[in-house]
């Protein structure tokens, strides 16, 4: 098994978005138990890709849980009568 080919296609980032095939997924977890370098740079991937999404994430303006209640309720309100 090549671990390179892992390293440098790609495929560990698909992995650890949730977009791989289900057949790369399988070869990649395959290679992360008989290979625990690949396996730490998958984990590396996981922590680094979910520091990059806490960076660019936006906080929503503190009304819109209410906003987004009163309009599901509307909209119940107008399938219910």
């Amino acid at each position: 098994m090549n671990v390179q080919r892992f390293l440098s296609s790609g495929i560990i980032e698909l992995y650890v978005a949730g977009m791989a095939s289900v057949q790369e997924a399988q070869e990649l977890e395959a290679a992360m138990a008989q290979f625990p370098d690949l396996a730490r740079e998958v984990e590396a991937c996981r922590r680094d890709m979910e520091q990059y999404v806490r960076l660019q994430a936006i906080t929503p303006p503190p009304d819109i849980k209410e906003h987004l209640l009163r309009m599901v309720a509307d909209e119940t309100t107008k399938y219910t009568d």
